[in-house]
């Protein structure tokens, strides 16, 4: 039963593709057989039936047939009794056609169906008979690829969907009744089962926002429209209305359908499936909205097409290039950076089209329509978007070949921050500077000079006359914190810049005049502005360390003070990350030699039987070293980088470290840990944990002690630590020399870089207690290590 089961599912699978492929054939034929001949008829006051429109790319269009002529016979019959006369008010169908144009004689065409012309090749067989391939090999793609996958049937069911709305159009417009029901239906149908996919594939995810209610009630609408219509081509009686609320019913459900995943990628804008969705907008607005904007609704509203439905039709290609692109590709291209782009373009081309189209309607003697102009704008906007965007790729693909490497100026940028890196003192930098303005501008002149804003002296780096540097002074006063704002002198030739604003001292660049005389330009004026902001942060962040290390030398020759906090915790940040690197090299390098060394000897020794006695106690006695090797660099490593201190926690790490000195020394350690129920941030973890084995370490190596007690626990905010010993404890007087020998300053330097206190209590004799107390541990869960 099971397996009749999964028979019966697999061929529901491939039934729909099958079926769809019958019907393709069945339509290529009915193109291929009847040609697209378009057109339109109205019956006049006389009771004639006149031409009242020609369809572009028909056969009527190709033989220049007038609008006004009389449609005298079809195929022999009176124009009246045609069915599609009758039905659709159009000739479609025929193989002769008699017609007989305003003050003409009547002409009668025959062998209707020899005379297909290329326009109808491309835009009724070859367009979209490919457009329906691809669709059924990207369905095929699918079906092999995500066969038991419900959201991928469902694609498939609405690629071929698609495909078959594009191409039974052609069959409809040639008056075909299975094709004209096949296309509404078909029609439809897309909206709705873009929904079904999108629904079922984010249910997958464990994730909806809209109901199937929506895309199941879009089901049954499209099948009573079908229906409806399908009764009335039986009857004969076709309503005049009836193509405009088909399409008017389409373009609803499709903005159901849009504004549906618009909401969903906004619901998931901030998730790994944002990317996703935006494609798949992108690819269906591109897809859909030429043909809904530029041909259904101007066609309807206003009785004219700003594009064609053929020419908008083609648009459609777009949307399965997009899911084969999110199908197929490793990585996704930055959509945002590619519509900014083209939405940018279409701005700055707008005003450009507005004077082109109106200089070409007042210059050019002809009667152009608002559908011309329309489409001359429409038209002329697209050319220069994609100019634009291609001009963008040109200019970063080849302007090194263009351009020499002297007015280069994104080069120049690339290598003066480089080189930049490079200088240690402001003089070295604003050298560079100059070198670089005069190589790459051809200045006469380059000048830069500071001045003292308490005491107005001029600090120099080179001589420089005193009325110029006066004007500069002057002249830069309004932009004085605009870094890079170009101000022209007067007096003397030349620009000048501010590089350098602090509260003490403002630094000026001065830039003579080009040889020629002849004005900056915007390259050259955008390339001094940002070379001036590039200086000017290098310069703050030389300030910034000149103030470090000046800190750093006050805090070195005045020993009786400690560190600032900050300086503690990066001190002890960057000795641990070494620590944790030392440990990894010993373990990946040293560790594993010592290993290969011992498994070799190992082995050497197990099948070498007839090694004298001698050897081979000596070889075990070299084996028992080597394992004894193995086990203090295991230990070392352990030491250097606690092991699982993350993801054990503080308390069982100390635990485990308690354990292992305790098995290598002669004291007992009493830990008391009951009253510590918080989680600390790895700061802190480090740093009690570091203490505790620094502390363990000197019982071990000075104190003489054979008890030991740690009370860890939380008050309050605050965290503290406690450790006492029986052992020979300090001499008060001499703290400072026993701090430095037994590690107790670097205990300290840790509790103040942890925003904490401590406090010793010993006497020669009488054992050891500090007292360690972190303020407000328990409220800094999540802060960074340098806060």
């Amino acid at each position: 039963m099971i397996q009749n089961n999964k028979f019966l599912r697999g061929i529901y699978r491939y039934l729909f593709p099958i079926l769809f492929t019958l019907l393709s054939a069945y339509l290529i034929m009915v193109i291929l057989k009847i040609p697209y001949i378009g057109i339109n008829v109205e019956k006049n006051e006389m009771d004639l039936w006149e031409v009242v429109e020609v369809e572009k790319h028909s056969w009527a269009a190709n033989q220049d047939i007038k609008i006004g002529s009389r449609v005298v016979d079809v195929n022999g019959m009176e124009t009246s009794k045609y069915p599609t006369v009758q039905i659709y008010e159009n000739v479609e169908k025929a193989d002769s056609i008699t017609i007989k144009a305003p003050g003409s004689i009547p002409v009668k065409y025959s062998k209707i169906e020899n005379e297909v012309s290329l326009d109808q090749w491309l835009f009724y067989i070859l367009f979209p008979s490919s457009f329906m391939l691809i669709m059924l090999f990207l369905s095929m793609f699918i079906l092999f690829h995500k066969k038991h996958d419900e959201s991928g049937n469902r694609l498939i069911l609405f690629f071929l969907t698609v495909g078959l709305a594009y191409l039974s159009g052609s069959g409809s417009a040639r008056g075909d009744t299975i094709s004209t029901l096949v296309n509404t239906v078909t029609l439809l149908m897309g909206p709705a089962l873009l929904l079904h996919f999108v629904d079922s594939y984010f249910r997958e995810l464990k994730s909806r926002w809209y109901a199937s209610e929506v895309y199941n009630w879009m089901k049954i609408a499209a099948f009573i429209v079908v229906a409806y219509e399908a009764a009335c081509l039986l009857s004969g009686y076709y309503p005049d209305w009836y193509p405009q609320f088909i399409s008017i019913l389409f373009i609803t459900f499709t903005c159901i359908a849009l504004t549906l995943i618009i909401i969903g990628y906004k619901r998931y804008k901030q998730t790994e499936y944002a990317p996703i969705l935006k494609y798949m907008l992108v690819g269906l607005f591109m897809s859909f909205t030429p043909f809904i904007l530029l041909f259904m609704l101007p066609n309807y509203l206003f009785g004219f097409q700003v594009m064609s439905g053929e020419a908008s039709a083609l648009f459609l290609v777009v949307m399965p290039f997009t899911f084969i692109y999110l199908i197929t590709a490793k990585r996704l291209l930055d959509i945002d950076f590619v519509m900014g782009r083209i939405r940018y373009y279409a701005y700055s081309s707008l005003i450009p089209t507005v004077l082109i189209v109106v200089l070409v309607g007042v210059v050019i003697d002809y009667p152009f329509s608002i559908q011309n102009l329309l489409q001359l704008g429409f038209g002329i906007l697209i050319v220069l978007v994609i100019f634009l965007y291609v001009k963008e790729i040109f200019n970063f693909q080849i302007q090194r070949n263009l351009f020499s490497e002297k007015k280069n100026y994104h080069q120049s940028l690339q290598r003066f921050i480089h080189e930049m890196k490079k200088e240690r003192e402001a003089v070295g930098l604003f050298k560079r500077l100059k070198r670089e303005l005069l190589d790459v501008l051809d200045l006469k002149e380059v000048y830069i000079f500071s001045q003292n804003t308490i005491s107005n002296y001029f600090c120099l780096y080179q001589e420089v006359p005193l009325p110029l540097m006066e004007e500069c002074v002057e002249k830069s006063k309004p932009v004085l914190s605009d870094i890079g704002n170009l101000v022209k002198l007067q007096d003397h030739e030349g620009y000048v810049l501010v590089i350098g604003h602090t509260v003490s001292k403002i630094t000026y660049l001065y830039i003579s005049e080009k040889p020629n005389r002849t004005e900056l330009n915007l390259d050259e004026k955008g390339y001094l502005q940002t070379i001036s902001y590039n200086t000017n942060i290098a310069h703050e962040n030389l300030l910034l360390i000149e103030d470090l290390f000046q800190e750093l030398q006050h805090v070195k020759n005045d020993r009786q003070q400690n560190y600032p906090a900050w300086l503690s915790r990066l001190l002890f940040s960057l000795a641990e990350n070494e620590r944790q690197q030392i440990a990894i090299d010993l373990h990946d390098t040293v560790l594993q030699e010592q290993l290969y060394l011992y498994r070799q000897m190992d082995d050497f020794v197990n099948r070498n039987y007839s090694m004298e006695p001698v050897v081979k106690d000596n070889m075990l006695n070299f084996k028992e070293q080597l394992l004894d090797n193995i086990h203090l660099i295991r230990e070392t490593c352990n030491e250097l980088r606690p092991p699982f201190l993350e993801e054990m926690g503080l308390v069982p790490s100390l635990q485990n470290l308690i354990h292992q000195y305790q098995l290598r020394s002669n004291y007992t350690v009493t830990f008391d840990s009951r009253d510590f129920q918080i989680e600390l941030d790895s700061q802190y973890v480090l740093g009690i944990y570091r203490i505790v084995q620094e502390l363990l370490t000197n019982a071990m190596k000075h104190s003489r002690a054979d008890q030991v007690f740690i009370l860890l626990y939380r008050e309050s905010s605050n965290v503290k630590l406690i450790y006492e010993d029986n052992g020979v404890g300090i001499n008060p007087n001499k703290r400072m020399e026993t701090y430095s020998h037994m590690g107790i300053s670097g205990i300290e330097q840790r509790v103040n870089g942890l925003n904490g206190k401590m406090s010793i209590q010993s006497a020669p004799k009488q054992g050891f207690q500090m007292n360690i107390t972190f303020f407000n541990a328990a409220n800094h869960e999540g802060d960074g290590l340098y806060d």
